[in-house]
């Protein structure tokens, strides 16, 4: 067997439907493969699509556990498999009919039992992205650094994508690793499993013509959301690996509280505030004008900071997150408007240009 592909899912029913499709036509008829999926307590009718799936092009190892997370997912694949290499995947990642083929090779050309290859996720083809999508793929890279990846270079632990990467189970059984189940929800447990192995000689190379299909569109809102969830894990891997803050934050959030014991708060509603500059991002999520990226990169570097501070002081981060908004947001806001005015666009919200005085001086 050459490749056990690994695949958690959760109440994703539809796609998966489409996802299980695509892995029907992997080619060549040569290359071995078995579909290892595990359903993490789906409600949505998945584990009864999977327990009829008859497939013809691989064979399909299933189970089932109650809802413990992505890291427990992929812990129990992990000990299904049986494939000389590991692909990790997602429920909601299409890859090309030459997806394996294409990571089989580049394992072979240089054979090293700590390589692991990173292939391209990228949103459909036909499909037309959000701003969000666009930003968050691109100069913003929340999602996926892709945008400044260059092909066959060497990357660190912090670009172990699991929508599409595979490394040796050879090398993975000689330095037995799991993901960490601290992680309850899908953000920097990859990182951190990465991270632990790669004091074992762990290297990860890009190969961009390994190529998969991201089929999870996103507005504003849905990625704020996202985005304060990766906060929230930060916290987690800060908690594990203290030496790996220097890339979290927690540091700036920490130093910023000491500066404002006593000071008055700087945004008198913050939660008002921060709809307000989520539904501004929304309402031109589909248009994707000019300058939107920096405000998009100021309210997802918020929604971060948000979901970090929050994990690590409860209740008395609001102090602290008021003043990363002032000082991210309006200013961002306000660069927006003066873009959009010099593109001649007109304005959504009859506040725009008052956005700045939702933060005192």
């Amino acid at each position: 067997m050459d490749f056990s592909v690994l695949l958690p899912t959760y109440n994703r029913r539809e796609t998966l439907e489409k996802v299980l499709a695509a892995w029907e036509r992997q080619s060549p008829a040569e290359l071995t493969f078995e579909l290892v999926v595990v359903d993490d307590g789906s409600a949505d009718g998945s584990a009864e699509l999977l327990a009829a799936l008859r497939p013809n092009r691989f064979p399909l190892r299933f189970a089932r556990q109650e809802n413990s997370g992505p890291a427990a997912a992929r812990n129990r694949a992990i000990g299904l498999a049986a494939g000389e290499y590991l692909l990790f995947t997602g429920d909601d990642i299409e890859p090309r009919p030459d997806l394996l083929a294409r990571h089989l090779a580049a394992h072979r050309d240089r054979p090293q039992e700590g390589r692991a290859i990173l292939g391209l996720t990228r949103w459909p083809p036909g499909e037309k992205p959000t701003a969000t999508m666009r930003h968050v793929d691109g100069v913003g890279a929340q999602q996926f650094s892709y945008h400044y990846l260059k092909d066959r270079a060497v990357y660190d632990f912090r670009h172990f994508y699991t929508s599409n990467v595979s490394l040796s189970r050879a090398f993975l059984l000689k330095e037995p690793a799991l993901f960490s189940t601290a992680f309850p929800a899908a953000a920097f447990e990859d990182a951190e499993f990465a991270h632990r192995l790669a004091f074992h000689g762990l290297e990860i190379v890009y190969h961009r013509e390994a190529e998969a299909f991201h089929h999870h569109p996103y507005g504003a809102r849905a990625f704020y959301r996202r985005q304060h969830r990766c906060g929230q894990m930060a916290a987690v891997l800060a908690r594990l690996h203290p030496s790996l803050e220097k890339w979290l934050s927690t540091e700036d959030l920490r130093r910023r509280r000491l500066e404002l014991i006593g000071a008055p708060a700087r945004v008198a509603n913050l939660e008002h505030a921060r709809e307000r500059a989520i539904e501004l991002a929304e309402t031109w999520d589909a248009a994707d004008p000019p300058g939107i990226d920096d405000l998009l990169l100021a309210l997802f570097r918020y929604a971060y900071l948000e979901g970090l501070g929050q994990a690590l002081f409860g209740r008395a981060a609001e102090r602290v997150l008021a003043s990363f908004f002032a000082d991210l947001l309006p200013p961002a806001v306000a660069a927006f408007e003066q873009r959009l005015r010099a593109a001649g666009a007109g304005l959504p919200h009859a506040d725009l240009q008052a956005f700045a005085a939702l933060a005192r001086p």
